[in-house]
């Protein structure tokens, strides 16, 4: 699917109306309302259709544009969402979404172009291009932000609401391309240049940060104060190889050569209590992992390989996943197009599928999670409580499942 025309589907909310105070007038449906019920899906923030509302605050009346990555702020009900198609980075707080870094208007920086000096400017004047996702680093209390197709590196302070280029802080051209490639290893940040950046892990302690330079097919490492870039793991070509050796002979295929703007695709994640890095190698349908301590990759064991039978995915095994998340012993994968979430559990290799049912459409809301359809989800996340929130995004709509 182009990422320029995702689906789009006429579809209504999935639950029974209740009737709600906030509800202004009868033109309007009434907002669904979450059960206290564990493993059951809700809504937490889109409509469910496709859109942009600029002045409703309102999280379950604000429409969004296939959400690529949601991220939990402090508890399940702050996070932060990756606007793909909305070209913003939108926060929610207590049902309240307010866009936090994006304009109106796609783009690549401030009018005046402030942004390239430190401490930067209002991240609300600050124009985007497809924004994928965003991670929070602990070591300086800011968020990460990859910036898809501006090729940069972004950081956004929530104290001051400061935006500043921290990565491929190159010449401004129509950021669509003109400054996409690759260079800078061995330099600092700021002097690199990257191809769709699309995910970031940090180390909670350091502040360093993996990147995923999705076009290049390249992992790369960035200090904590953005003074060197490294690759640490992949190449110039996509393909499928390396397992068992040296991360820097690997290979991934996280960009079809064959496509000129595929989709966003692959997908970081560390993993403190073992010091590996987990890797969605996308189109090789695969999760690898590099132990830090000795370079080494090799693949996980997530059942058999996809042969994407008759072309269509074969459920047994990982399709297309775009996204994962760890949680002490426990790896969630978004399972991207078998519309499924799974969870693999790192210490006894147990494989499952915690939400989804193989199966794209439209969500039932407040049903058992292994009951409901999703539509192509590309993000999530893990609350303190337990609770997994979901890109949903041809659902265009967040979605949390109760622990």
């Amino acid at each position: 699917m182009s990422p320029w025309t995702p689906a789009l589907a006429l579809l209504v909310v999935a639950c029974e109306p209740t009737s709600d105070p906030d509800k202004p007038d009868d033109t309007e449906p009434a907002i669904p309302v979450c059960e206290d019920v564990s493993n059951t899906v809700c809504r937490v923030a889109g409509t469910e259709a496709a859109g942009a509302i600029e002045n409703e605050t309102h999280a379950l009346r604000s429409p969004l544009y296939a959400p690529m990555d949601v991220a939990v702020f402090t508890h399940s009900d702050d996070f932060i969402i990756g606007d793909w198609n909305n070209h913003k980075i939108r926060r929610v707080q207590d049902g309240v979404m307010h866009t936090i870094v994006g304009t109106q208007f796609l783009g690549d920086g401030d009018p005046d172009f402030q942004e390239r000096e430190a401490p930067g400017v209002d991240g609300t004047t600050v124009g985007l291009n497809h924004p994928t996702s965003m991670e929070w680093s602990p070591a300086t209390g800011k968020w990460i932000i990859p910036s898809w197709h501006n090729h940069r590196v972004r950081e956004w302070d929530p104290e001051t609401g400061l935006s500043l280029v921290v990565g491929a802080d190159t010449d401004v051209n129509d950021g669509n391309g003109a400054n996409t490639g690759f260079e800078g290893d061995g330099g600092p940040a700021a002097d690199a240049l990257m191809s769709y950046p699309k995910s970031i892990a940090v180390h909670p302690d350091t502040g360093d940060f993996w990147l995923l330079d999705q076009r290049n097919n390249r992992i790369r490492w960035v200090a904590s104060d953005y003074s060197l870039i490294e690759t640490i793991a992949g190449a110039e070509t996509v393909g499928f190889e390396g397992d068992g050796g040296p991360a820097t002979d690997a290979k991934f295929y996280f960009w079809v050569p064959e496509e000129l703007q595929p989709e966003p695709s692959g997908a970081v994640e560390y993993d403190p209590d073992r010091n590996h890095l987990y890797v969605a190698d996308t189109s090789n349908h695969r999760i690898r992992v590099i132990d830090l301590e000795t370079g080494i990759i090799d693949s996980l064991a997530t059942g058999p390989e996809q042969t994407l039978p008759g072309g269509e995915c074969d459920p047994d095994a990982l399709c297309f996943p775009r996204d994962i998340e760890v949680d002490g012993d426990v790896l969630y994968i978004a399972d991207t197009n078998n519309h499924v979430i799974r969870v693999l559990d790192l210490e006894t290799g147990d494989f499952d599928v915690v939400a989804g049912s193989f199966e794209a459409g439209s969500t039932e809301l407040n049903a058992d999670a292994l009951t409901v359809m999703l539509n192509t989800p590309h993000g999530i996340d893990v609350a303190p409580d337990g609770s997994l929130l979901i890109a949903d995004t041809y659902n265009h709509q967040i979605l949390r499942v109760l622990p």
